[in-house]
């Protein structure tokens, strides 16, 4: 089992927050920025459209109960926007 413990910087344009993995057991992406961010899941992140992380904490967890092993991305208004991802595998 490995575990990831990082974070990755949102752009104004879509930007990769993981690979696609079919060794996924859990992740939880947090929203640590002061403006809403969006995911794609498996598709390019767009403004306005996905799923939508709230500033200050907004958060996803995906797990075992509720799989996902696509590509995610993410996109945010202004950019340098940071999520915090935790991946265990």
């Amino acid at each position: 089992m490995a575990e990831i413990n990082t974070n990755v910087t949102v752009g104004s344009t879509s930007t990769k927050v993981l690979d696609v993995s079919g060794d996924r057991d859990w992740v939880i992406i947090v929203n640590d920025s002061d403006e809403a961010v969006y995911l794609g899941m498996a598709t390019a992140a767009a403004l306005n459209k996905g799923i939508r992380l709230n500033a200050n904490g907004g958060s996803l967890e995906i797990d075992f109960e509720c799989p996902f092993i696509g590509e995610i991305n993410a996109i945010c208004t202004s950019g340098n926007k940071n999520l915090c991802v935790f991946q265990k595998s």
